[in-house]
């Protein structure tokens, strides 16, 4: 007979068998005993990484799965390193999470450490409001119920790579409206520049985070964890649909590439499109100065100290007047025809 489960907020952990949920918020040794008494029981357990709890719990629980210190180390390391390591029956992941902050556009990284056996799933991360496991593994408990703590990896794990497929997404949106703004044969404005240079900024930082999770889940998927009890057909299931989790990624990996070379193509066009506004206003500025240019030389030699035809006489200026007249349009109508002016 199943216990009702609560509600409210997220339990902690959570022990539950075929039949239902037998236990929540339990930690430690408590955890432990529950699942020996029970041998058909799986459990997933949410530790706060940044908490000092965690580390004495997590040392605990690595004691009573053998594993060793550098594992450990591993799993509360905060370098965000991407990593899959498979120990007896025990699975080891670390990647991280993101979120952007759209305002900032700023790529922020949650690091995320996994250990997952045939019975416990330990997850080491500390909840965001885009990336609560509690809640996930809560609002899938009929997928976990019937797949044990297979099914909580897989959905850990699709989770991290949807949180990479918004932010690509997010980001690819924001590409297309800077190159909209091309359409016009206008480059970027400044403020279009510093977006363009804060889009690349999280666009590296998204790179870095998705291109290394290529291995871990290759690896994950060539030999996933086969759910307890389930041989067969069970396993070749969870082979489908891990395989599927690692298409998804690599989906988004590759978007996350092009992406960087459909930003830089924009960046590029606009500097070309600047550099050509330039090279008009120049061919410009040069049209006008030729136009003045011989106005101005006509002047100059009327105006020098030596005899010239009609100087000094009032037959004369209207003369001189009308030649720098005629020649300065003689000029703006070449130019104009030209397109220099």
């Amino acid at each position: 007979m199943s216990i009702a489960v609560r509600q409210g907020p997220a339990p902690l952990s959570r022990v539950w068998t075929p039949r239902g949920v037998i236990a929540e918020d339990l930690q430690g040794e408590d955890l432990g005993d529950v699942l020996e008494m029970h041998s058909d029981a799986f459990a997933w357990w949410v530790l706060p990484k940044s908490e000092p709890y965690a580390e004495r719990e997590l040392r605990g629980a690595a004691e009573a799965m053998g594993l060793d210190s550098l594992v450990v180390k591993d799993l509360l390391a905060r370098d965000g390193r991407a990593k899959f390591e498979e120990l007896g029956s025990a699975r080891i992941i670390t990647t991280n999470t993101v979120a952007l902050d759209p305002q900032a556009v700023e790529l922020r990284s949650h690091p995320l450490a996994v250990v997952a056996t045939d019975r416990l799933l330990i997850c080491l991360v500390d909840p965001t409001p885009d990336f609560r496991p509690a809640e996930l593994f809560t609002a899938h408990a009929e997928n976990l119920t019937a797949g044990g703590t297979d099914a909580a990896l897989r959905e850990l794990m699709a989770a991290v790579v949807r949180s990479y497929d918004d932010v690509a997404t997010w980001l690819e949106e924001a590409t297309d409206a800077l190159g909209e703004q091309l359409t016009a044969l206008e480059p970027l404005t400044k403020a279009g520049q510093l977006r363009a240079f804060h889009l690349r900024s999280a666009l590296s930082q998204l790179r870095r985070v998705t291109d290394p999770m290529r291995t871990v889940l290759t690896d994950v998927t060539a030999s996933p964890p086969v759910p307890a009890g389930k041989k067969g057909t069970g396993a070749s299931q969870s082979r489908r649909r891990w395989a599927m989790i690692d298409e998804h990624h690599t989906r988004v990996a590759n978007a996350v590439d092009g992406l960087r070379e459909t930003l830089q193509s924009v960046v590029s066009t606009s500097l070309s499109l600047s550099d050509a506004q330039g090279n008009e206003t120049m061919k410009k500025l040069s049209g006008w100065a030729a136009i003045i240019a011989v106005p101005t030389l006509i002047s100059g030699f009327v105006g020098m100290n030596v005899l010239v035809p009609l100087n000094g006489t009032g037959a004369g200026f209207w003369v001189y007047l009308a030649l720098m007249v005629l020649t300065a349009v003689a000029l703006f109508v070449v130019f104009r025809l030209k397109r220099w002016v």
